[in-house]
């Protein structure tokens, strides 16, 4: 698949890890870390036990049903909660597997990364189906026979049928219900969302299965901790943020969506406009950024990173101060582990205020 592919995927459906992998700087030797320490080190993320521990019960209100929701331009009808359920990516199945309907889950496929333990465990009985840069194919889908299939994107993605994945419209006229996450319908919506998505994705997963007041629980949850965070870095100055998701030249930046506005929300300027994903090595040293994020994913060294842009710009403000930090591009995705993500990009902005 080509490189182009993988950037346009990345926009579209937030497959971060998907994107980059072809672009990482895997001949840099690694080098002795910075003088400055990584003030994120020292964050202590919302753990996931946390978030879950205590929230009301998983089952389900069959006073609500039938249910109705709107999910891209499409209205869906549910006269029951979902009994075979499938999730297509990790994001989404994290929200799945966090309101606590794992029952009725039948199999998942798209997690790139480790669950978190205590989603590892309600997810250690549901059937893995493919992999996370494999989804299941065309035949598997349909013999699965799923009631609800979950997942990012509308077009393409885990429903390429060039790659031998069922489509959207095969799906549907088998009897199956598609339900997309992440407000990544389409490229525009991709670009204009923010991390606020996840609440109205919880939101609607929550109605569909009957278990709304544990989503407004979890939700209440995230809110406050973004809540928070923003309280630390109110009124703080902007400062001239890079978040760099590899590549040796031409570079991939994350400049808008889910990235963008947690990086704006966290105090910091994004430099690039938000049409741009892939910027010049000319430009990027001429950016002035004096905070480089760095997104990582498994199989990918955050030393090795460091050491390419340590050595390619060593101008910057950002690489002179040290002020180069990895963050786990799990935590960034439009999920319920975003509030993670953004209290380490907000440390790592404006450390002063988490002292």
């Amino acid at each position: 698949m080509k490189f182009l592919r993988f950037i346009v995927i990345c926009v579209t459906t937030a497959v971060v890890f998907v994107a980059c992998r072809t672009a990482t700087p895997d001949r840099v030797s690694q080098q002795p870390g910075l003088t400055q320490p990584d003030p994120t080190a020292s964050v202590r993320n919302e753990s996931t036990a946390r978030l879950l521990a205590g929230l009301p019960s998983v089952q389900a209100d069959l006073s609500t049903f039938p249910v109705t929701v709107e999910n891209c331009d499409r209205t869906l009808t549910f006269p029951q909660p979902p009994q075979r359920a499938i999730g297509l990516w990790q994001p989404p199945n994290e929200m799945l597997l966090a309101l606590g309907v794992q029952a009725q889950l039948i199999g998942l496929a798209g997690n790139y990364t480790e669950l978190p333990p205590t989603l590892a465990n309600a997810a250690d009985s549901i059937p893995s189906l493919g992999s996370g840069l494999r989804w299941p194919s065309r035949e598997i889908m349909l013999t699965q026979n799923p009631d609800l299939v979950v997942s990012e994107g509308l077009d393409g993605f885990a429903f390429d049928p060039a790659q031998g994945y069922a489509t959207v419209a095969e799906l549907t006229e088998a009897g199956m219900q598609v339900i997309f996450t992440g407000s990544s319908c389409n490229p525009g919506e991709a670009l204009t969302r923010g991390i606020d998505v996840v609440y109205d994705d919880l939101q609607m997963l929550a109605k569909v299965f009957g278990v709304s007041e544990r989503g407004e629980a979890l939700v209440e949850r995230l809110q406050q901790r973004q809540a928070e965070i923003l309280q630390k870095v109110n009124g703080l100055p902007a400062v001239p943020t890079i978040f760099y998701n590899g590549g040796e030249g031409p570079l991939n930046v994350l400049t808008a969506g889910v990235w963008g506005d947690a990086v704006e929300q966290a105090g910091g300027k994004t430099i690039f406009d938000k049409t741009v994903f892939q910027v010049g090595l000319e430009d990027f040293a001429n950016s002035n950024a004096e905070v480089i994020l760095i997104g990582t994913y498994p199989g990918q060294d955050a030393d090795t990173l460091k050491a390419f842009l340590t050595q390619t710009f060593p101008n910057l403000p950002a690489v002179q101060n040290g002020r180069l930090y990895p963050i786990p591009t799990i935590e960034t995705e439009a999920s319920i582990r975003i509030m993670d993500g953004f209290g380490r990009i907000a440390q790592a902005i404006h450390p002063e205020a988490f002292e």
